[in-house]
Formats: C-alpha cells, sequence, structure tokens
C-alpha cells in the first residue's frame, strides 16, 4: 500500500490485516518502488494513490509496469476515474477506487482484480 497520508494508510492496512492480508506500506512513492523491489515475489496486489509527494502515484505505477508488466494496481485518487483515464495514457486497464471509500469497497475492488 502506498498511500502518503497516514492515518488513511494507517487504518486501511490494519483493516486489510484483519481481514488476513498481509501489508506492506510506504508513505511516498519512492520508497513504495523500494518496497515493491525488496518483495516484488510477495507481493500480489499494489493499492497505489495518485496523488503521493516525490514520485506521483502515475510515475510509481510506469515503474511497477516496467518491472512486472502483469502488476496488479488499484489506483485510488479523490479525482475521478474519467479525470485520471485521461492521465494514464497507456490504455492499461486499471482497477481505480475513488477517495473516501469503505472497507468493503476495497474488499470489492480487490476481488474483482483477482485477490
Amino acid at each position: 500500500m502506498v498511500e502518503d497520508e497516514t492515518t488513511l494508510r494507517v487504518a486501511v492496512a490494519c483493516m486489510l490485516r484483519r481481514r488476513g492480508f498481509s501489508v506492506i506500506e510506504a508513505e511516498d512513492g519512492l520508497a513504495g518502488v523500494d518496497l515493491y523491489l525488496a518483495h516484488q515475489t510477495e507481493v500480489e496486489l499494489v493499492l497505489l494513490d495518485v496523488n503521493l509527494p516525490g514520485m506521483s502515484g502515475l510515475d510509481v505505477l510506469k515503474t511497477l509496469v516496467g518491472i512486472r508488466p502483469d502488476v496488479k494496481v488499484i489506483l485510488t485518487s479523490a479525482c475521478s476515474k474519467d479525470i485520471l483515464a485521461s492521465t494514464t495514457g497507456d490504455g492499461r486497464p486499471l482497477a481505480f477506487l475513488r477517495k473516501p471509500y469503505h472497507v468493503d469497497e476495497l474488499l470489492r475492488v480487490m476481488h474483482d482484480a483477482g485477490m
């Protein structure tokens, strides 16, 4: 999970852990890429905020796809998916979750993404 809002990151990670998921947390894009590189064989899905300090979520996405083209990613943002679709540019289908979201919505999107 790559999310710069500490309260949100900690709360969502806690809820996912309670439901049996292992969660690795990063507070910015660079840390997210570093953690992904260190744990890529263990990571089944990346929950990725679009607006991150330093390295943007979209740059993180491009980097992760360069490392592993089949990486599963759920993008999160307060902006709409339509606005986001115009900025991703590569035509890659992405799972998307608009903030604020409820944990049940997250679990549904994770399920739809193959988790």
